[in-house]
């Protein structure tokens, strides 16, 4: 890996991959890189009030009736964000994308199995709520583990 640093005119940094933007090695980069420059915290709302989270203590986000929906082990939260932001901004936190209106936090996987279907279940770790890995979505699941 070749790296080279300009001063620009402005002071805002940027950062440019150029070579097979695909490799294991650009997207570990992309990832180190997304988590260096985040502040991590995700704005719940509760019935009363509005709680910080950090976003490793979120098992997964769900989408439903145009709403947005975050699950913890102390509940389930609206989200102000969509999911496709939401999937965008939290790649690099270990959060993917498994059917068309889920989101999970790896960390909280403990097992996949594979259904008749042609689609994949994901159970979860503490809760035993169980996913839906869509066909899909699997084969970017399967690399997101691998990384």
């Amino acid at each position: 890996m070749k790296i080279s640093l300009e001063q620009a005119g402005n002071n805002e940094l940027e950062v440019i991959i150029r070579g097979d933007i695909q490799s294991a090695e650009a997207l570990n980069l992309v990832s180190v890189l997304g988590s260096a420059s985040a502040f991590g915290k995700i704005l719940l709302q509760g019935e009363d009030e509005s709680i910080l989270c950090n976003p490793a203590d979120i098992i997964y986000f769900e989408s439903s009736a145009g709403k947005t929906y975050a699950a913890t082990e102390n509940g389930t939260y609206e989200v102000r964000e969509k999911l496709y932001e939401l999937s965008d901004s939290l790649k690099a936190k270990g959060f993917i994308q498994i059917n068309k209106s889920t989101i999970v936090n790896i960390n909280f996987v403990q097992s996949i199995s594979a259904e008749f279907s042609g689609n994949y279940t994901a159970k979860i770790k503490k809760t035993g709520d169980t996913l839906v890995i869509s066909r899909k979505y699997f084969n970017s699941f399967k690399e997101f583990v691998r990384r």
